[in-house]
């Protein structure tokens, strides 16, 4: 079967790219670290792995993934709670530096507000396109 991605989809994509960036850079400012091209793209290169596994098992950029705000909160707790932890292990084999479970807390629970930050609005967007979609119909 194959993977139908709109281009709300492709929206839902940069955006979430977006959100990693962000996550990333302010925690290399929180920790004094310096903020290099190559120190973003090595702390967010295992998390985008594990956001790619997850978001294939779930479709998420499918339509049917974001067709109502339920379904796109769903969605996004469904990716990122499969994703992370993907992300954490690789992180650690990578790096060699082992999960502490505050980093872990830390990463879940920030990387999906930054997630959600963006993604709940465009949530509110889409349904108010959608409705006057339905309405100029």
């Amino acid at each position: 079967m194959r993977l139908r991605i709109l281009p709300a989809g492709y929206v839902l994509l940069v955006g979430d790219l977006v959100a990693f960036l962000l996550f990333v850079y302010y925690g290399k400012l929180a920790h004094h670290l310096p903020v290099t091209f190559i120190g973003i793209m090595e702390t967010l290169t295992p998390f985008l792995i594990g956001w790619i596994v997850a978001m294939l098992l779930f479709r998420s950029y499918s339509p049917r993934a974001y067709e109502t705000a339920g379904r796109l909160l769903l969605s996004t707790l469904l990716t990122w709670t499969v994703a992370a932890p993907i992300g954490l292990v690789l992180r650690a084999w990578w790096t060699g530096v082992p999960i502490t479970l505050i980093f872990a807390a830390v990463t879940y629970f920030i990387t999906l507000a930054f997630l959600l930050g963006w993604r709940v609005p465009f949530a509110i967007v889409f349904a108010l396109k959608k409705r006057s979609r339905r309405i100029a119909s």
